[in-house]
C-alpha cells in the first residue's frame, strides 16, 4: 500500500486531498481509499448532498496518485484529461448523518498506450461500489512536451483576478435554451490551488453540473465532458446550453473556439460509454493562445515514439 502525504503541495492536487492511500491488486487494477468531507465548500448551500464534482475530483486524484506514486512516473508529469464521465448510482446521493463519505475506489487501467517505454495514452475506469462509477481518457505528458504544446499560452503572473459574481451569469433564457457567461475567480482555493496556464477542466465540469442543478432542481446522475481544446485562463468564456426535460447539453467556447462539451442527465445509464479511437488517440488538443498565428490549428500531434 502507498500512503499519500496529505500535506504535500503537489502542483496537480487540490487543496483538500480526497484520496488517502492506494494499493495495487493486479497489474492493471488498483484500490484507492476515498474520503469526501461534508465540510468542503462545494457542498454548500446543501451540505448533506454529495456534489458530483467531488466524485469527479476523487477519480482524477486517484488516477494521478497511481500514475505518480504507484507507477513511478515522477511528479513532473502532467495528467491531461481529454474526457471524463461520472455516473451516480443512488437517486439522491447524501452524506451520512455524521462524518465524511468514505469508500474504496476500484481503479482499472483499461487501455494503456506507451510512448518511449512509459504510459502515455490512458483509459481508466472507476468504480465506487454503491455510490458512483466513471471513466477518464487522459494523456500523460512530461514537462517538455507540455511546454511545447502550450508554447503560445499567456505567461503566468502574480496577479490574482478575483470575481465577485456568479459562476454562471445568464445572458438570455428562452424555452429550452440558455446563453450565459462563465465567471472565473482565480482566488478560489479549490479550482486554483496551484499555478495553471489554462482554464481548469474541473471548473468547466462543475459549471455543467451547476447548470443542470439550476434547471432541474437536483444534481445530475450522469455527467460527461470532453475537452477538444485547452481553455485560455483570461479569455471570455461563453456557455450555450440546450435544456431537455431530463438533462443538459452545454458547449463552452472562447472566441468561437469550442473548448468543452458536456452532457448531463437525470438517468445514469442514459448514454453508453465511448472510448477514443483512431487518430485522436495519438493527438492532444490545445488552444494556441491569444498570440498564435491565424493559420495555425488547435490540434497538434504529440511527438511520436
Amino acid at each position: 500500500m502507498v500512503l499519500i502525504d496529505r500535506s504535500a503541495a503537489h502542483r496537480s492536487t487540490r487543496s483538500e486531498s480526497l484520496v488517502w492511500a492506494i494499493d495495487a491488486i493486479s497489474e492493471h487494477t488498483w484500490r484507492a481509499d476515498v474520503e469526501i468531507p461534508r465540510s468542503h465548500w462545494l457542498c454548500h448551500p446543501t451540505p448533506d448532498r454529495v456534489p458530483v464534482t467531488l466524485l469527479a475530483e476523487a477519480f482524477r486524484q486517484a488516477g494521478l496518485a497511481i500514475c505518480v506514486a504507484g507507477l513511478g512516473m515522477g511528479q513532473s508529469v502532467h495528467f491531461v484529461v481529454s474526457s471524463m464521465t461520472v455516473r451516480v448510482e443512488p437517486e439522491d446521493l447524501r452524506f451520512p448523518r455524521f462524518g465524511a463519505l468514505e469508500g474504496t475506489l476500484e481503479v482499472t487501467f483499461t487501455s494503456v498506450q506507451h510512448r518511449k517505454g512509459i504510459p502515455h495514452v490512458l483509459v481508466v475506469d472507476y468504480l465506487l461500489p454503491g455510490i458512483a462509477s466513471g471513466r477518464v481518457n487522459a494523456r500523460v505528458l512530461v514537462d517538455s512536451d507540455y511546454r511545447a504544446i502550450r508554447r503560445n499560452a499567456a505567461a503566468l503572473d502574480e496577479q490574482v483576478r478575483e470575481f465577485g459574481g456568479d459562476l454562471i451569469e445568464t445572458v438570455s433564457r428562452s424555452k429550452g435554451q440558455l446563453s450565459a457567461r462563465l465567471g472565473v475567480d482565480e482566488s478560489d482555493p479549490f479550482f486554483f490551488d496551484h499555478p495553471v496556464d489554462h482554464l481548469p477542466g474541473m471548473l468547466l465540469l462543475h459549471a455543467a453540473a451547476l447548470v443542470h442543478e439550476r434547471e432541474h432542481g437536483v444534481p445530475p446522475r450522469f455527467l460527461t465532458v470532453s475537452f477538444p481544446a485547452f481553455g485560455e485562463l483570461r479569455s471570455a468564456t461563453t456557455i450555450d446550453a440546450a435544456i431537455s426535460d431530463h438533462g443538459v447539453r452545454a458547449a463552452f467556447s472562447q472566441g468561437g473556439r469550442l473548448i468543452a462539451a458536456a452532457i448531463t442527465d437525470a438517468c445514469p445509464e442514459a448514454h453508453p460509454e465511448t472510448q477514443e479511437t483512431g487518430p485522436a488517440a495519438s493527438k492532444i488538443s490545445i488552444a494556441d493562445g491569444p498570440d498564435a498565428g491565424s493559420g495555425r490549428s488547435d490540434q497538434h500531434p504529440v511527438p511520436g515514439p
